[in-house]
This record gives structure tokens, C-alpha cells and sequence, in this order.
């Protein structure tokens, strides 16, 4: 089994705060119970306004759009899927080449995001009676990428690639680690996505 290894390098970055990062509220709602509000994230990267749409490009690119395209649309933030990316084309080969940014042929910007790899969790795993259709493909993906869940325990998660069929460990930290190495702007820490019907016991776990 490989475990996605962090160099010295790049773990010594984890103790720095990198510079450029702000968040302001430009207004709130006034309605009795609402805590709705008005946001813009500054990244070194660009600026975010709150609420917005997120595109996601799972390997790094969007499907059907161009980057020209995209900036075009006003696109300010920009989804990458970690757990796609450690398959292929891997985490080194991305930190590599500069970073997602420069990967993608955009150093400039947009600001990008990445996820932790729970959705995976959620999406491969068994089907239970918790589940409800909140996820419509849910079944044909399953069938698609059969055993590629392998098991969940406290430590972790342990997929096997769809490409090669190497088994991925991927956990709290490592999760963390892959995400700095990737350079989003934006990272999220290995979550858990519960179904809909989800039991307060379950929960609890």
C-alpha cells in the first residue's frame, strides 16, 4: 500500500500563514432570524465575491470551456478535486509544475479550491438505509468504480485507483498535506458527507 508522502519542503510551509488573505462583510440582512450577509474573499490570487457560483473542474480543467472562456463568464473561484488528483496525475507531478495555477496554465488566477476527498467517501460507500435519492447517479456510479472504496476506519479512508489499481491512504492529515502541496488557495479538512436520512446515532459515531 502507498500513502502519499510530504516533502520537508513542503511541510515546513504549513507553519506559515501566507500574506493577502482577508475576509469582509459588505452587508448583512436585516430580516428577524436571517444571517444571511454579503462577503468578498481576498486571496493572493483574486478576489472572491460571496455568494457565488463555483464551477468545478474535477483534474483541474473545466469540461467544454477554455480559460479564456471562463474568465470571460466572470469566473472568480474555480473547484479542483483532490482525490482525482492524487489518481492521476498525482500530487507531485502537479507540485512539480508550480503548483494547480501554474498546471493549469493560470498563474495569474482565479482563486481555486480544493476538497478533502470525502465526497468520495460518500459518493463509492456502501448504499445504507439512511441513503435517500439526494445523489441520483449514486448507483450507476458504484457499478462504474466498483471496490474502489476499500475501508473507512478512525486512521482514514483506503481507495484503490480506478487507473492502476494502487491503493491510496488517505487521512486528517495526509489530506491537509496534499492540498498544500497542490496550492489551492482554499482547502476544506477530510469531512464526512451524511445522507440525508441520516440517524442522530449515526451521527453521534
Amino acid at each position: 500500500m502507498t500513502a502519499f508522502a510530504i516533502p520537508l519542503a513542503s511541510a515546513a510551509r504549513l507553519q506559515a500563514t501566507p500574506p493577502g488573505f482577508r475576509f469582509e462583510v459588505l452587508h448583512e440582512s436585516r430580516k428577524p432570524g436571517s444571517q444571511a450577509r454579503v462577503g468578498r474573499i481576498h486571496t493572493p490570487h483574486g478576489v472572491i465575491d460571496t455568494p457565488g457560483f463555483v464551477p468545478v473542474g474535477t483534474n483541474a480543467a473545466l469540461k467544454g470551456m477554455t480559460n479564456a472562456q471562463a474568465a470571460s463568464c466572470g469566473v472568480q473561484l474555480q473547484f479542483c478535486n483532490t482525490y482525482h488528483l492524487m489518481v492521476h496525475p498525482g500530487v507531485e507531478v502537479v507540485e512539480a509544475a508550480g503548483g494547480l495555477h501554474r498546471f493549469m496554465g493560470r498563474p495569474d488566477g482565479p482563486p481555486l479550491i480544493t476538497d478533502s476527498g470525502g465526497f468520495q467517501v460518500f459518493s463509492l460507500g456502501k448504499e445504507t438505509t439512511d441513503d435517500a435519492p439526494e445523489l441520483k447517479r449514486r448507483a450507476a456510479a458504484r457499478g462504474r468504480n466498483a471496490g474502489t472504496l476499500l475501508s473507512i476506519s478512525e486512521r482514514g479512508v483506503r481507495f484503490r485507483s480506478y487507473r492502476d489499481g494502487t491503493v491510496l491512504r488517505l487521512t486528517p492529515e495526509s489530506a491537509v498535506l496534499a492540498q498544500k502541496s497542490l496550492g489551492a488557495d482554499i482547502i476544506i479538512p477530510l469531512d464526512e458527507l451524511p445522507p440525508l436520512n441520516v440517524t442522530r446515532e449515526r451521527l453521534g459515531r
